[in-house]
């Protein structure tokens, strides 16, 4: 009896959520998996279009925002001031190409800032 493709769907997505709760959640690189998820989903699901310059750990137009997570690291003042970076744009932080403007809505990089310095490997247990 042919399954309705729907139901084949189902079962494979059940049967990867399972496998995903038994696999460790670290990269190569020691950033949590959940972390890399949870940011690339916001990313994607606001429509925001970060990818295009940013990798997690590889430099692409801009820096990996496991750099940008180390270049702060126990900075009380990061959150802010990389918010503001990425609703503001601007350059000469990390080179002269510079990052546009208005990407992200204040209320969209504040969260994004929050994600992006929680990908510092080194500051786990910290926060």
């Amino acid at each position: 009896m042919k399954q309705p493709i729907v139901a084949r769907i189902a079962a494979t997505a059940v049967g990867v959520l399972a496998l995903a709760a038994f696999v460790p959640a670290a990269s190569a690189g020691g950033v949590n998996q959940s972390d890399v998820a949870k940011l690339t989903a916001y990313v994607q699901d606001n429509g925001l279009s970060c990818m295009g310059c940013h990798g997690i750990d590889t430099k692409l137009v801009g820096p990996a925002w496991t750099d940008v997570a180390k270049k702060y690291q126990g900075d009380p003042k990061a959150p802010s001031e990389l918010a503001k970076r990425i609703a503001d744009g601007g350059s000469g932080i990390w080179g002269q190409v510079p990052m546009p403007s208005a990407l992200a809505t204040p209320a969209q990089a504040k969260e994004l800032a929050g994600m992006i310095l929680a990908l510092d490997p080194c500051a786990k247990g910290k926060r």
